[in-house]
């Protein structure tokens, strides 16, 4: 049952959603890239030769959920590139420290370095405990995945899944589904 992912339902309600009824500000980007892939990575430039981009975004450099996360997703991988969707990485973390974080899980796919964290918000990561939610990210910053549909001129938002707690994350079977349903859609 996949009830994690708000948006990309199939029904033209849902279909007519946008970026902003998601809670997502501005889906473009650009930011250093430790792994695989251009480095800088513009998103709109990387969407270019996929139908979809996965977002993955990272709650810290400490986060073993996270590692574990980033090794299913990479293992998986070719099901990813048959269905021609690409996945990135985000973790809120300086380069230097993505550069040695993607030393130790060695992806196949790009892992950008979101320093600032100007992306997650942009994206509306969710953070819990407040303030100091803000301040230390391991404490406060929970994952999200959003599905980008790169189909034609614009990137679309399809959906997004923002955890509730550091565990809440989907499935790589989950994200794969929703891949299919979105790939499933006419432009």
């Amino acid at each position: 049952m996949l009830r994690l992912i708000k948006g990309g339902s199939g029904d033209s309600e849902a279909s007519a959603r946008t970026h902003d009824d998601l809670g997502v500000s501005e889906l473009d980007f650009e930011l250093p890239n430790a792994g695989a892939g251009p480095d800088p990575l513009a998103l709109s430039a990387f969407a270019a030769d996929n139908d979809a981009i996965v977002l993955l975004f990272q709650r810290d450099y400490h986060c073993r959920n996270c590692r574990q996360q980033v090794r299913d997703v990479a293992d998986r991988y070719g099901e990813f590139r048959e269905r021609d969707a690409a996945v990135v990485s985000v973790l809120p973390e300086s380069a230097a420290r993505a550069r040695k974080w993607q030393t130790n899980v060695h992806l196949p796919f790009p892992l950008v370095a979101d320093e600032e964290k100007a992306v997650a918000e942009q994206y509306g990561q969710p953070t819990r405990f407040g303030k100091l939610g803000g301040l230390h990210d391991l404490v406060g910053r929970m994952p999200e995945v959003a599905i980008l549909d790169a189909r034609g001129d614009d990137l679309r938002l399809f959906g997004v899944h923002r955890g509730d707690k550091p565990a809440d994350r989907p499935s790589v079977d989950d994200v794969l589904a929703m891949l299919d349903r979105m790939l499933a859609d006419e432009e």
